[in-house]
């Protein structure tokens, strides 16, 4: 009996209980409609802004308001970068989500036009925070706020520029010729091969290219970076003719893998009988005239003296006949 009145009594008060208005800690189990800010661009490598041959910026991040409440709400925006960046960036600065809606709005990029884009070393990020502000008048109820990393993109343009030399090449002679490696791009690159064409001269070559390759090449003219330049050997072989030679010198981007070139011409000269001047030349000239004189005075000198003793035996004989017919 005793035990049947303890089970109904624990009943009795599981009921009373139950009546009870429900604490605060299990109201907080239940989230309250509310509103969030958000990414609708995926974010999480990263977004990388687009840019063409002109170095012109584009890009364009998306972003969301979803409003979970029965009634609308009105928030203002805020964006900041963290960093010096090449680019700027524009948004709405409030915006209205109606109760229940998810609102998108778009952060558009562009060029900061008196900034040029290849000064921003693209291994280097920014990051992008977008603030939203719930406010009754001026005084916040609420805010929330998302991050982005930025980042520019790595454009490659490695490719050469010769510079000739003023002196004249010959056949069986050497000439030096520069060669300074231009890289147009915006992150350092390096010269994965390198190689040269020659046309309508088959007896002229091209020397010290293998030193090229591996050649690591900073950003020509922009981000301090330093110039690259080699010096290369035009060979000529004696059995070169006069010709006017096309040369054709090709990089290959390490950064692209594309190859990039410089055409230029290049007369060889062909020396006139197949000799090489020297610089004692004229006095091998002058010995020549000086040993043909001698040679020519006396091929000259003896048959003249043969000649006038000739005519003196001739007229002694005819002077001994002459007198044997006298007697």
């Amino acid at each position: 009996m005793i035990r049947n009145q303890s089970v109904l009594l624990c009943l009795a008060l599981l009921l009373i209980g139950m009546t009870f208005p429900p604490s605060a800690a299990a109201q907080d189990q239940f989230e309250a409609p509310s509103w969030t800010l958000g990414w609708s661009t995926d974010m999480d490598g990263g977004f990388t802004i687009e840019m063409d041959d002109d170095w012109d910026i584009d890009g364009e991040i998306i972003a969301y308001i979803e409003n979970t409440r029965m009634s609308q709400v009105e928030l203002e925006l805020t964006y900041d970068v963290n960093t010096w960046t090449p680019y700027t960036y524009d948004g709405p600065e409030s915006i209205t989500v109606a109760a229940g809606e998810n609102k998108t709005f778009a952060i558009t990029l562009s060029n900061d036009n008196d900034i040029d884009a290849r000064e921003y070393n693209p291994d280097n990020t920014s990051t992008l925070t977008v603030t939203a502000d719930e406010k009754v008048g001026d005084t916040s109820t609420g805010n929330q706020e998302i991050e982005g990393t930025i980042r520019v993109p790595k454009v490659f343009n490695l490719k050469p520029e010769v510079t000739l030399s003023e002196d004249d090449l010959y056949a069986g002679s050497t000439v030096d010729i520069s060669i300074q490696l231009m890289n147009l791009g915006n992150a350092k690159d390096a010269v994965k091969e390198v190689s040269a064409e020659v046309r309508s001269c088959p007896h002229l070559t091209v020397e010290g290219l293998e030193a090229l390759e591996g050649t690591v090449v900073d950003p020509t003219g922009a981000q301090n970076g330093k110039e690259t330049s080699a010096i290369l050997t035009l060979v000529a072989s004696e059995s070169q003719p006069r010709r006017t030679c096309e040369v054709t010198i090709s990089l290959v981007s390490e950064g692209d893998e594309t190859a990039r070139s410089d055409t230029f011409e290049v007369e060889v000269f062909a020396y006139e009988g197949g000799t090489t001047p020297s610089n004692d030349g004229d006095n091998d000239d002058d010995d020549s005239s000086a040993s043909d004189d001698g040679l020519s005075m006396e091929s000259n000198t003896v048959p003249g003296f043969a000649a006038i003793e000739a005519i003196m035996v001739v007229a002694m004989v005819g002077l001994l006949r002459r007198k044997k017919t006298f007697n």
